[in-house]
This record gives structure tokens, C-alpha cells and sequence, in this order.
């Protein structure tokens, strides 16, 4: 067994979704068995990640079995359950959503995942798989104490073997570069094992004699090479094309691979530096969403302490402009009072309770906001165009906030009724922050030409 995490997490909540419950695989080829929802909802998981604005929206992978690995479904949802309480302890389905699919149309057992990088009760960022040898460190012991747990043998990994990206494995494009790797990289290996390359300078020298490669760069952990009558250069990566690699040293592990199974002294230590990796992450998640955020006292005091007011010299109202511009913030207006309008009938739908005071407390905020600005009213298309703004970013953190409860209760769904009513809640609510969206991009216009217009004057 092994855990692989996908190059992906771009794209809408629609392609990774599609591709775990399509019924042909990334080659457009039938499916032997059709894939089974294991844990998860997938028209939640679509939402959820439609939500992000953010580059990167979430990680897929699949936890794949070899095919004399013929795990049980009792087993498949125990290790589903290690999975989760490994890459986010500390937090429930509350806190974020997920989705485990199973294939078994090639003949073994995998068990694909998409997971949103949006923590559910904050709307802050979340990934299950972040940068850094910590977390490649995490995935190693989790997938060794698994393995010997199960009475798996562990992965030994193939000192001479070439990586190959998901595109040049799985897209019908990227096959032909695939073939062209592969004829150098068993040419250069078979070298290797003779004795004829014993490093990273002659291995560069001997592609360029005898096959006319030419090296275009060297980096840390690859080499760029470009092939003979291409026009783009291509990467080599794996053992072979590190810097720092010690060929007679991957030429032992070779000739010599370590013993499938682990003794007990070396399980003994694979499970400690697992139980302390997500001990680690538990602490961190902990701080991140489970506590609330508190202003340090001196920060505090300041913001709290009022600034003076600097004078700025009056200058003449525009009011052919101000007429024009308050039909267009007025429209913004409305637009905003209805979005608001609809979350809030939504709101009350949930069998839940919600604070009463917050539409109070945001009434005390857009009044401390209008006394602030005051001294600056006599210019009043950038006043306007401000509090617009304002406005509409106070109406998108109360719906986002409504979308996070929305989402929680669909995760806390005990029938389908009260499922497919959350979900409907969801829907809603995302159609009324795209709304909202739009409107903000409208006033933020607005106010950078109302300034800009005032340093011209």
C-alpha cells in the first residue's frame, strides 16, 4: 500500500470530482467496475471547492494496493479513518469535508480522494498535504506502520527507476515524451550497473556523445534536456539525476534491497515518529481553528485609542457626477440589501440557533465608520464609493460565515430530508456570494477613480 498525492487542485470542484465517479478512466477507456462512493458527499465536496478563490482549491491523491493486497471493506474504512485522524487530527467533519471513492477496474484496490483546502468554521486555508519534509516525513511512517500493521510488505523504492509526472503517465498526450524517457533512462541505467557512468558529470557528457541530447540545465534534482529535432526541453527526474546522488551507494541499494518486512525495533520507530508528526500537526491545527483569535493587549489599547483627524481643504461637489454615481452605488445597494435578504431567510431555515446581536453589532460598526469619515465628507463621491465597499464586504463575510454553518449541517445531516435541504442552503448561499462578488469589483472601481480623481483636483 501506498499513498500518492496527485499534481493537481487548480480547477472547479467539477473536473477532480468527475474524473473519481465517471464510469472510463483518464483514457476515455470503459471502466471494468464502476466506482463506489465509500465516505462523502459529491455535490458537497463541488460546492465547497467552488467557494475558494484562492490558486490552489485542493488535494487529491489515491491510497493504492498492490494487486495480492486485497483489503476487506471493514479494512478499506479503517484505513480511511487512520487517514483522516493522520493528515487532520483534532478536527471532525464539522471542521472540513472530504471525499473517498473506490476504483478496482484495474484489477486492484485503490481508494481516490479529493479534499477542499477550506477549513469549514473559519473559511481559513487547509491542506492535507502543505510543503516541506515534515510532511513527506508524516505520509513515510504513516504508509510504513499501515503496511506492517496489515501484514503488508513496505514500498522499496527502485534506486535506478525515473519519475514520471501524471501527465506523461495517465494523458494520452504525454506519452510520446514518456517513450522517449524511458528508451534514455533504461540505455542510461543499464551504463550504470556496467560500471561505465559513476556520476551526474559523465552521465551529461555520455547523453550528449552518444545520443546528441543536448543538457539545457542542471538543477538540484534534475536534469533539462532536449532531444533532437524538439523544440521544448524535457526533465529528467529520479535517483539518477540528483547533484548529490553517490552512484556506488545507489548501486549497493540495487544489488542489496532491504527486507520487505519491518522487525519490530523498526516499527517500534516508524509508529513513534508518527505518533509525534501528528501530535505536531494537531498542536498547529489547534492554534489555526479550534482558538479564537485574540488581539495582544498593546494592540488593543492602540487600535481602541482615537487618531486625530488631519484638515483637508474643501473642494467643489461635482453634482452632475454625485447624481450619476449614487444610481450606480444605489443599484450596488440593492443588490447587496437583497443578497442579504436571501441569506438570512436561508439563516432562518436552520434548526439551529444564531446569535441575535450581530446585526446590532454591525449597525455600531457602519456608525463608528460614518462618524470616522465625516471630517472627510466634502468629498463625497470618494466617501461614498468607501462605504460602498464596505458594505458589500460586510454583506460577503456574513454569507460566507452562513456558508461555512451551511455546510456544517450537511455534514451533520442524520437523514436524507434534512441532507438535501442543507445542501439546497449551500447552493443558495454560493449563488449569492458570486452575486456579491461581482458587485464588489463594481465599487472597488468606483472608489480608485473617485480617489483618483480627487489628487487630480
Amino acid at each position: 500500500m501506498i499513498v500518492r498525492i496527485f499534481k493537481s487542485g487548480t480547477s472547479g470542484g467539477e473536473s477532480p470530482v468527475r474524473y473519481l465517479l465517471n464510469d472510463t478512466d483518464h483514457a476515455g477507456q470503459k471502466r471494468s467496475v464502476d466506482p463506489e462512493v465509500l465516505s462523502g458527499s459529491p455535490d458537497l465536496t463541488i460546492a465547497a471547492i467552488n467557494t475558494i478563490t484562492r490558486k490552489h482549491k485542493y488535494v487529491s491523491g489515491a491510497i493504492a494496493f498492490r494487486d495480492q493486497e486485497q483489503p476487506s471493506h471493514e479494512q478499506i474504512m479503517n484505513i480511511i479513518g487512520r487517514f483522516k485522524e493522520t493528515v487532520c487530527p483534532g478536527l471532525d467533519a464539522r471542521h472540513y469535508n472530504s471525499l473517498f471513492v473506490l476504483h478496482r477496474d484495474k484489477g486492484n484496490t485503490e481508494i481516490h480522494f479529493v479534499v477542499p483546502s477550506l477549513e469549514l468554521t473559519t473559511g481559513r486555508r487547509l491542506s492535507i498535504h502543505p510543503p516541506g519534509p515534515r510532511n513527506i516525513a508524516l505520509y513515510d511512517a504513516f504508509t510504513k506502520v499501515t503496511n506492517h500493521e496489515f501484514g503488508y510488505d513496505q514500498v522499496i523504492p527502485d534506486p535506478l527507476k525515473l519519475a514520471l509526472s501524471d501527465f506523461e503517465r495517465k494523458v494520452p498526450e504525454g506519452q510520446r515524451d514518456r517513450s522517449n524517457k524511458l528508451h534514455l533512462h533504461k540505455h542510461l541505467a543499464r551504463s550504470i550497473r556496467r560500471g561505465e557512468i559513476t556520476n551526474r558529470d559523465q552521465l551529461c557528457q555520455h547523453l550528449e556523445e552518444q545520443f546528441g541530447v543536448t543538457i539545457t540545465r542542471k538543477g538540484a534534482d534534475y536534469i533539462s534536456v532536449k532531444f533532437p529535432d524538439s523544440q521544448k526541453a524535457k526533465r529528467m527526474r529520479g535517483p539518477l539525476y540528483r547533484a548529490d546522488t553517490d552512484y556506488a551507494q545507489l548501486l549497493e541499494q540495487y544489488r542489496r534491497p532491504p527486507p520487505a518486512k519491518l522487525t519490530d525495533t523498526e516499527y517500534r520507530q516508524h509508529k513513534s515518529v508518527l505518533a509525534e508528526l501528528v501530535a505536531e500537526r494537531k498542536q498547529f491545527f489547534a492554534a489555526a481553528y479550534l482558538q479564537p483569535r485574540q488581539l495582544r493587549a498593546h494592540k488593543a489599547r492602540v487600535a481602541l485609542r482615537p487618531s486625530p483627524m488631519r484638515h483637508r481643504p474643501s473642494t467643489p461637489h461635482n453634482y452632475k457626477e454625485t447624481k450619476t454615481m449614487h444610481l450606480e452605488l444605489n443599484a450596488i445597494k440593492r443588490i447587496v440589501s437583497n443578497s442579504l435578504s436571501v441569506a438570512r431567510q436561508i439563516r432562518a431555515e436552520r434548526p439551529v440557533f444564531t446569535p441575535a446581536h450581530r446585526g446590532a453589532v454591525a449597525g455600531r460598526i457602519r456608525h463608528l465608520r460614518d462618524q470616522a469619515y465625516q471630517s472627510s465628507k466634502s468629498d463625497l463621491s470618494e466617501y461614498v464609493a468607501m462605504n460602498t465597499v464596505h458594505e458589500v464586504e460586510g454583506a460577503l463575510g456574513e454569507i460566507e460565515s452562513d456558508i461555512s454553518a451551511a455546510t456544517a449541517d450537511v455534514n451533520h445531516a442524520k437523514t436524507p430530508e434534512q441532507r438535501r435541504k442543507a445542501e439546497e442552503r449551500v447552493s443558495k448561499l454560493i449563488a449569492q456570494k458570486n452575486r456579491l462578488l461581482q458587485q464588489l469589483a463594481q465599487a472597488k472601481l468606483r472608489q480608485i477613480n473617485a480617489s483618483a480623481k480627487r489628487q487630480r483636483i
